[in-house]
């Protein structure tokens, strides 16, 4: 949670702000520097949302709560999560001009193309068989780089390949840099955003890699089971609502999911996911799972509108009470 300006925990404690006192006034004094605008919101205001409704328990713990968990805790029964949404005309396989070539459930044979076509592009060897993972994120140690690296060699020594687009952290982008000389024909990095580019990410990859240490919601999985490219995440914020574990013998769930954060659990989850992916049958079972679910702002936004009422009779109820009405 962004509290300050710079990083909250490099507040001496006897200069926090503790959300209650009047505000200092805003003449360079360096208390200004230390308002905390989010825990002040946290106190005044009427109801609490987050974007995932696992996030919202999380916050109340001290390992995700940031500071803050103490006074979350005291408030939890105005505490909500509303899990985000995706624009499903802005992201559809179907229509989406950023794709190679266009799809849906019913023509996977299709996806295939863009596959061939995403590994042209990044000059890998064009083999429909291989099973290509890809990251279209911001390189940072929040989205689990730290497991991503202590693994990445011994991914790329298995018949695969992966792909990555994003910037970020100059350590991580080193490292791929790296990985690409030593690898050239198994890794393909494209060291910064391009919106028009990232949606052929998803349609030409198998897998979509989100090994996050923490994770509010997440928008990267949303999109890549629109896309039919499997999600394999840790089991944490808006992941852990959205992707369930797939069982290859129900045949129920959307990606593959691991819990502890940890390389080893990372691997195997990975692992677990190529071996899946030598079975068609079942993998194409896995693709239609997912891209039949929806996650678009339709939904939540219905929650939002119910939130914004409960609000407005909380507010009501509380500028009765003040005046003494009834």
């Amino acid at each position: 949670m962004f509290q300050f300006g710079h990083n909250w925990w490099k507040v001496k404690s006897n200069l926090k702000d503790d959300g209650n006192v009047r505000l200092p006034k805003f003449d360079h004094s360096p208390a200004v520097e230390r308002i905390n605008f989010v825990k002040r919101a946290i106190i005044n205001t009427d109801v609490l949302n987050t974007v995932s409704e696992q996030y919202a328990q999380e916050i109340l713990t001290k390992n995700f709560g940031q500071d803050l968990h103490r006074i979350l805790k005291n408030r939890e029964n105005k505490l909500f999560g509303i899990v985000n949404g995706i624009d499903y005309k802005d992201f559809n396989p179907k229509t989406d001009p950023g794709v190679y070539r266009n799809y849906d459930a019913k023509s996977l044979n299709k996806k295939e193309e863009n596959k061939t076509y995403i590994q042209k592009y990044f000059k890998l060897p064009q083999a429909p068989k291989i099973p290509v993972l890809g990251m279209v994120t911001r390189i940072t140690e929040q989205k689990g780089f730290d497991l991503v690296l202590e693994i990445l060699e011994d991914i790329l020594r298995l018949d695969v390949q992966f792909l990555i687009m994003g910037s970020g952290d100059k350590t991580y982008e080193d490292f791929f840099k790296k990985m690409k000389k030593k690898y050239p024909e198994k890794i393909g990095i494209h060291l910064e955003f391009d919106a028009k580019r990232a949606t052929s990410i998803y349609a030409g990859t198998d897998m979509f890699l989100m090994p996050s240490r923490f994770e509010p919601c997440g928008l990267g999985q949303l999109i890549s089971l629109r896309y039919g490219s499997i999600p394999i995440v840790r089991s944490v914020g808006g992941l852990a609502d959205t992707v369930t574990d797939f069982n290859p013998q129900t045949g129920k769930g959307n990606g593959f999911v691991f819990h502890n954060y940890s390389a080893k659990a990372l691997l195997i989850a990975i692992i677990r996911a190529i071996e899946n992916y030598k079975y068609s049958t079942v993998w194409d079972k896995l693709i239609k799972n997912g891209m039949s679910q929806v996650f678009s702002w339709e939904i939540p936004a219905k929650k939002y509108l119910t939130l914004y009422r409960k609000a407005i009779t909380l507010q009501r109820n509380n500028s009765n009470g003040k005046n003494g009405k009834k």
